[in-house]
């Protein structure tokens, strides 16, 4: 079967780029996920809630040891079709981190389809904006700033990585590395899936807000991917990372063995797991 979508029947489409189809148990991680998640904020110090913006969803959490300083960042955009799930649902991803005495800024966002995915781009960019302007204040080095993002969220994160922040009065070198987790990089798809009766993504949504590597970048950028993810959604991956290869940028690509769409979730979390270790290790190192 060719992997070029757009020559997908509904049923494949459906099969490769809706998750919680390709995982037909996708409940039981998320409630594994949710309850990983609660124990983890009840654990582990945090500052809850923080706004960042005016809407009501332009929040963060931060979680760190006490009296830290000077502390490598690390930020996390979750998933869930930029149209679903919270940062509550992702709390223990902070455990790695924090661990290593790193400081790990989770955050939220407005949700399609209540607005369009132009804003949510829009109030991500504020996010990274007021966490370099304030996360010293936390105890974190705004000179080392790293970021990673889960399906929709790695999405996010590959249009931050390309961003020229420059424009922005912010250092162009803000993001010194980025963890882009089994991401959705071609949005046109949706426009094809049942899904998108959730979403209420347009053609021309989809068009702006693809990822399109134009330079190199100055973060050095790590993709990865489940194994057993359907084959058309690692094909994305791996287009995206051509795509940055092209651009003469720093890559590193790992299929992640015996890893779903959702299984994913607990490897992060993993303090023990080689990839979360070596998330943590370029988090406080690059």
């Amino acid at each position: 079967m060719t992997l070029d979508w757009e020559k997908f029947s509904n049923k494949e489409i459906e099969k490769h780029f809706n998750p919680r189809i390709a995982v037909p148990n996708f409940d039981k991680y998320i409630k594994e996920a949710q309850k990983k998640a609660e124990l983890a904020r009840k654990k582990l110090p945090k500052s809850l809630d923080i706004p960042y913006g005016n809407h009501p969803l332009e929040k963060l959490d931060i979680f760190s040891k006490k009296h830290i300083q000077n502390a490598p960042v690390h930020i996390f955009i979750h998933g869930g079709y930029w149209r679903a799930l919270d940062k509550a649902d992702h709390s223990h991803l902070a455990t790695p981190f924090v661990e290593q005495n790193c400081i790990y800024f989770s955050i939220n966002y407005g949700l399609c389809p209540s607005i369009k995915l132009s804003e949510i781009k829009n109030q991500v960019f504020g996010a990274i904006t007021w966490i370099y302007n304030n996360c010293r204040k936390f105890g974190g080095n705004p000179n080392n700033i790293n970021i990673s993002g889960h399906s929709a969220g790695a999405h996010l994160c590959a249009i931050l990585t390309n961003f020229s922040w420059d424009t922005m009065n912010i250092p162009k070198d803000i993001i010194k590395s980025t963890f882009l987790i089994s991401g959705i990089y071609e949005p046109e798809v949706v426009l094809k899936l049942s899904l998108n009766d959730e979403i209420g993504l347009t053609k021309e949504e989809a068009s702006i807000n693809t990822p399109m590597p134009t330079k190199k970048t100055t973060s050095n950028i790590f993709l990865s991917v489940g194994e057993s993810e359907p084959l058309a959604w690692i094909e994305q991956t791996k287009r995206y990372t051509k795509m940055l290869l092209e651009k003469d940028n720093s890559i590193n690509f790992k299929l992640l063995k015996n890893q779903n769409h959702f299984s994913i979730l607990n490897l992060l979390s993993d303090s023990k797991s080689r990839y979360t270790r070596r998330m943590v290790e370029v988090t406080k190192y690059e």
